[in-house]
């Protein structure tokens, strides 16, 4: 946020109805941010990276990364899944 739109959003908040507000707060969402700590070295070659394919920081990058593999390995597993349970010898109720 540029430093003009931060001004402007703190001046709306400070001419607020504290009722409006107290609503307005009742429907946000939480943000909790995720901490990772990288070693320098791994965080350097995330930058050089970064910079080489135009994206606006590693951190964003490595962001969409994350979520990429995410959505594979789920897809997988989900896959998986299906396999197995139609792999699975059915059991009739009553046999022994």
């Amino acid at each position: 946020m540029s430093t003009a739109e931060r001004a402007q959003v703190e001046l709306e908040y400070h001419q607020m109805n504290p009722a409006d507000f107290d609503e307005m707060m009742l429907h946000a969402t939480v943000h909790i941010p995720a901490t990772l700590h990288l070693p320098d070295q791994l965080v350097e070659g995330l930058e050089a990276l970064a910079e080489v394919t135009g994206e606006p920081n590693y951190q964003t990058m490595v962001s969409r990364w994350i979520e990429e593999r995410l959505q594979q390995e789920t897809s997988f597993v989900l896959r998986l899944t299906k396999q197995l349970k139609r792999k699975r010898p059915k059991t009739t109720q009553g046999s022994k």
